[in-house]
């Protein structure tokens, strides 16, 4: 095991704070999908194209995609602190998170039941990912 160096790379600052400029979008954008006026969605679906059944159910699953953003901004805030503190498990853990999101917010944009402005909060936390793992900041991780 290596010594930490005194210093933290800038990179881990800089994905620190792109985790958590993405973990207020994501709590936000949800909180708006949650507090949304049904009848508003329901008719704004309807104008698209939609059978009032299916209407429901987008309504439902819009819903649905607000909580899950709501749950990964909270678990991606306070993941992002340890991982700036040099803890290489939550860093693993946050990474993971924001991978799996990715994913499953770029499927539910293509199938057409995500929320657009989501895939701007998953860009920033694969990219703060990338940040660090890269090679100027791996002596900050120390093994837990």
């Amino acid at each position: 095991m290596s010594e930490q160096p005194a210093v933290r790379p800038r990179l881990v600052d800089v994905a620190y704070w792109l985790w958590l400029v993405a973990a207020g979008l994501l709590v936000l954008f949800g909180l708006l999908a949650l507090t949304a006026s049904g009848d508003t969605l329901r008719t704004s679906f309807v104008e698209a194209g939609a059978e009032p059944d299916v209407a429901d159910s987008l309504v439902t699953l819009l819903r649905g995609t607000g909580v899950l953003g709501i749950a990964v901004g909270l678990g991606t805030g306070a993941l992002a602190g340890p991982v700036r503190a040099g803890h290489a498990g939550f860093r693993r853990a946050e990474v993971a998170l924001s991978g799996v999101y990715a994913v499953i917010q770029v499927l539910s944009v293509a199938v057409g039941v995500g929320q657009p402005q989501m895939l701007l909060c998953a860009l920033l936390m694969v990219v703060a990912g990338v940040l660090v793992y890269r090679p100027s900041v791996r002596d900050w991780f120390v093994r837990d």
